[in-house]
């Protein structure tokens, strides 16, 4: 019954080891070391920044486009290689530019298509199975064999052959966003390493969409990437999918505006002659002086609207009217 404490006696014991006047055993330094490393590792850093960057909002319309793209893609290219072509798309992501480069092989087929009224681009990255399928077809063989992807840069030839995909990509793209918002695409240069694009941040989001290409036996694969930051000028008319209501709304809004603008009256000028003289040769001008002026009689006239000359031609009678025969536009 000695070893027994009493209530005062375990209160003071308590208060002691929470003052740190009784010490109390610890844990041996091997086992404090490996309670420290579990705690390390269950502790990891989150990029609160890179995760605002990388979730992006969900643009319908854009999903409306290249499901466009593809099928009319698919058309285009099997009529060029007169065989009949699969294109398939992949659902689209928003991944960083740094961590998208890290997937594409080296050398690798990366082209930078311009979107003029977009203020942008977008980038067309061909797989090399793809290219020497079409590089086949174009030069007449009746089967496509495995490409032997050797490592090596392309040769001129294979270059001629990835402009006209290009130029594929480039109007079926105009057509495809065309119900959305009209781009017109225009090709700017090749780059085999993806180093060399320097327009592109590497920490920068970018939407990626991948399109699988199935030609005889070959499967390839084709990506067209754009930066967000571009898609994000524009989101308004992305954030919702056109309807064919919508669509047709808006052809018959343009044709009553484009009715409207053609009967805006414009005030149209035949320049017979210029003639520049100081305020006192004005003022001495009386009846029967004559004034030289900067043309001969059988010179073109300018027409002018709106004070910019628009055409150019001769003076003539029409009808009984005076009136002026258009040889030459003027840009």
């Amino acid at each position: 019954m000695d070893q027994v404490l009493s209530q005062a006696e375990i209160d003071a014991l308590l208060g002691g080891i929470s003052d740190g006047e009784i010490l109390t055993e610890s844990a041996p330094p091997e086992e404090q070391q490996q309670q420290q490393e579990a705690i390390q590792k269950e502790v990891t850093d989150f990029d609160f920044i890179r995760f605002t960057k990388g979730k992006k909002e969900r643009l319908p319309a854009l999903e409306f486009i290249y499901d466009r793209f593809s099928k009319s893609f698919r058309s285009a290219l099997s009529l060029f290689m007169e065989r009949e072509v699969e294109v398939g798309p992949a659902p689209a992501q928003y991944v960083e530019y740094s961590e998208f480069i890290k997937t594409l092989p080296l050398p690798t087929n990366m082209n930078i298509v311009v979107t003029e009224n977009l203020n942008g681009f977008f980038i067309v990255i061909f797989d090399a199975k793809l290219i020497f399928s079409v590089l086949e077809t174009v030069f007449g063989s009746a089967t496509i064999s495995p490409a032997r992807i050797e490592g090596r840069e392309f040769t001129k030839i294979e270059f001629n052959v990835i402009r006209k995909l290009i130029d594929l990509v480039s109007a079926e793209m105009e057509k495809a966003w065309e119900p959305v918002y009209a781009i017109h695409c225009k090709y700017s240069r090749s780059e085999i390493n993806p180093n060399y694009i320097t327009m592109v941040a590497r920490e920068e989001t970018v939407n990626l969409n991948e399109f699988t290409i199935e030609i005889g036996d070959i499967a390839s694969w084709m990506k067209i990437c754009m930066p967000y930051g571009v898609l994000e000028s524009i989101k308004g008319y992305l954030v919702s999918t056109p309807s064919r209501e919508d669509m047709e709304m808006r052809e018959k809004w343009l044709a009553k505006m484009r009715e409207r603008v053609m009967d805006i009256p414009v005030e149209a000028r035949a320049i017979l002659g210029r003639k520049k003289m100081s305020l006192q040769e004005f003022a001495s001008l009386g009846a029967g002086n004559v004034i030289m002026v900067d043309r001969y009689v059988n010179d073109a006239i300018d027409v002018e609207i709106l004070k910019k000359t628009k055409f150019r031609g001769k003076m003539g009678v029409y009808k009984g009217n005076k009136a002026v025969r258009v040889d030459e536009i003027i840009q």
